[in-house]
């Protein structure tokens, strides 16, 4: 790079809270991913089958036994899990178990997990980024069937097939890009080489689809960072898409929901840990390069908050557009229809061979969120849960007598109305 960049790109940099030093120090391929081996555990999504939600008017889910069997399940085999069951806003259940940080990691007795005790959510953080592009295209007035080549960066070779892609098979894992030994690399040098591979595979889950994101939504709402001035230096690409993404999720998603994240992996995050436990933690770092489709830090509060504000309160999208996002499997991957309501289920899962850090989400019927965080595979090595925690949902919604028993009244109660009216006016008419 020059020694001194234009003015125009350095005021640029500042819009951004950066600066030409910045620009100059930034590492493109950090050494964390040199020395550790981050994957991202995944099971194929569920086909989407289209179907008409039952309304659940004579089921409900036991709450109680709900918590008691999601306990039963996790606590012999977890590390330590917060997790928390809320309805329309208020909390239903919550339950913390075992440590965040274990002794010698965090003191003498270690660190207790708590609902407000943040974690790296790996693939949830697609959610998020879910929830920012359908906002975005919305705003914009953009279908998801629109091809995403215009937004690509110019300086890109583009292979074979790429003018094809829309930003629907991005959002549902279904561009065909080819990632060797996925889904998990994304980050900026290897997004550009796999964009000049081309197309020339399958539809599968591949965290370069949501990556490619972070570029995409800072080229359609900030062309300026890109326009006249001469921006083919991978260095200012990548630090620029990664900072203005950050920078629209904070204000579009979190900003609205009340909440807080981070990209990188400050002191009060849980640490991850191996079956058995090994100590030390492991501590799976700044992750700003792999943003948009990893990297976000929450905690369960904060997770919980977005979901019910995104889904219902308007004030990051319409909710009728938040539904379509759920219903089109944008973000998400498993929808179960039940006798109770449509189920919609979101999975992370990273770790480094070992310790694992995974989240689960949930959005369940009748204005209800279900968040869990844990910090260890489940009982073995490189094993996560997110099935058998949506069985034991499953197993818990139950058949309401007692509604279906006033139902029936009421409709007993408004035959006799209707029958003594009859009787009335026969006599009248009489």
């Amino acid at each position: 790079m020059e020694d001194h960049l234009e003015p125009r790109l350095v005021e640029i940099l500042h819009t951004l809270g950066l600066n030409e030093q910045m620009l100059r120090d930034h590492v493109i391929r950090p050494d964390i991913f040199k020395d550790t081996v981050q994957f991202e555990l995944h099971e194929a999504a569920d086909e989407l089958v289209v179907t008409a939600p039952s309304r659940g008017l004579f089921y409900h889910l036991n709450v109680q036994k709900l918590q008691r069997d999601l306990r039963n399940l996790l606590s012999p085999c977890t590390v330590g899990y917060s997790m928390q069951l809320r309805r329309y806003g208020k909390v239903l259940f919550s339950e913390q178990w075992g440590k965040s940080k274990m002794p010698g990691d965090g003191g003498l007795t270690g660190v207790s997990w708590s609902s407000g005790t943040p974690m790296h959510v790996a693939s949830v953080s697609k959610l998020v980024t879910a929830m920012a592009m359908t906002k975005l295209l919305s705003y914009k007035n953009i279908s998801l069937d629109t091809r995403i080549l215009p937004y690509l960066p110019k300086y890109w070779i583009k292979g074979p097939g790429v003018d094809q892609i829309t930003f629907r098979h991005l959002l549902t894992h279904k561009s065909g890009l080819v990632v060797p030994n996925a889904p998990g690399a994304c980050d900026y040098l290897f997004m550009k080489d796999r964009i000049a591979h081309g197309v020339s595979g399958m539809p599968g889950y591949l965290n370069i689809n949501y990556a490619l994101c972070r570029i995409l939504i800072s080229t359609i709402d900030a062309p300026y960072l890109f326009g006249p001035l001469p921006t083919t230096n991978d260095n200012y690409w990548d630090l620029t898409t990664t900072s203005y993404y950050s920078k629209y999720v904070t204000e579009n998603i979190f900003d609205p929901a009340g909440a807080v994240s981070t990209l990188d992996h400050p002191d009060p995050n849980a640490l991850a840990y191996p079956i058995p436990v090994a100590v030390p933690g492991w501590n799976s770092g700044d992750l700003k390069s792999l943003c948009a489709a990893v990297g976000w830090h929450f905690s369960v509060d904060d997770l919980l908050i977005i979901m019910a504000v995104f889904r219902r309160y308007g004030s990051i999208i319409d909710p009728a557009k938040a539904q379509s996002m759920l219903d089109s499997q944008i973000g998400i991957d498993k929808i179960r229809d039940t006798a109770l309501g449509r189920i919609y289920a979101k999975g992370g899962f990273w770790g480094n061979g070992s310790a694992v850090e995974q989240t689960n989400v949930f959005f369940l019927p009748k204005g209800m969120e279900l968040v869990i965080l844990a910090n260890s595979p489940f009982c073995a090595p490189n094993t996560n849960f997110m099935d058998n925690v949506l069985s034991v949902i499953e197993d818990n919604i139950e058949f309401n007598l007692f509604a279906l028993t006033i139902a029936a009244t009421s409709a007993v109660a408004a035959l006799g109305l209707i029958w003594k009216a009859k009787k009335v006016k026969t006599k009248i008419d009489g």
